[in-house]
């Protein structure tokens, strides 16, 4: 038997030399750049029985006079190779996850004479986003809104503007009965537990002070009358 000069690729009878040459440097352009998690394999589909041609890197432990897979088996054979795979998840011993894409090599009446194909050993991000997704996840079911603010007033305008949107309608828009349940959601808020509020909040929406209380009284009699 021959011996390889280079234990890492082989005569490919039905591809171009110079189709092949580029290849080559294709793939190991694309297993430098993405090592140790990356391998491309070229296949010549003169011999489906060795159709490895040439191997840069190895995550399936496959090697040069290896086997077409079955995906290209049945693809050949079934005369489907117009179109090529991008993107597709495949599984490799050990629970391991593989992502890949195959492209054919096709002559100039385009009957396919080989593959070009990059996987992808993803198994150690597929964890990385199970641990990621615990690590994010939290115990509420609705989103909880926090205001992080030295300054108490950009506090309260942010309340304002929450409540606002809880009503449904600008603040010019507001009639009297409005205007009270603004106030007592904001109370309810504790917008009013806070000195000096009154006069800020009845700037802000463009009352008096003495409008502010009254709606105070009225909306918190309402709540004790509920």
């Amino acid at each position: 038997m021959e011996t390889l000069r280079n234990p890492l690729q082989a005569e490919a009878p039905s591809i171009p030399g110079p189709t092949y040459g580029v290849l080559r440097q294709l793939a190991v352009a694309l297993e430098k750049l993405f090592e140790p998690f990356c391998e491309v394999v070229i296949h010549d589909f003169a011999d489906f029985e060795h159709s490895i041609v040439y191997l840069a890197g190895n995550i399936t432990d496959r090697h040069i006079g290896g086997s077409a897979t079955d995906l290209l088996l049945a693809k050949a054979s079934d005369g489907e190779t117009d179109e090529d795979l991008y993107n597709y998840l495949t599984s490799l011993p050990g629970g391991r996850h593989m992502k890949s894409c195959t492209v054919f090599l096709r002559d100039g009446d385009g009957h396919a004479y080989g593959a070009f194909c990059i996987n992808l050993d993803i198994s150690a991000f597929v964890a990385m986003r199970g641990q990621l997704g615990r690590f994010l996840s939290t115990s509420s079911a609705h989103e909880i809104v926090e205001t992080f603010t030295d300054d108490i007033e950009e506090t309260v305008q942010n309340l304002i503007a929450e409540t606002l949107g809880e009503i449904g309608q600008g603040q010019l828009l507001l009639n009297r009965d409005d205007k009270i349940g603004l106030i007592r959601r904001l109370d309810d808020k504790g917008v009013f537990q806070i000195k000096k509020m009154v006069p800020f909040v009845a700037d802000q929406l463009g009352l008096s002070r003495a409008t502010i209380y009254n709606y105070l009284r009225e909306g918190r009699g309402e709540n004790n009358r509920g």
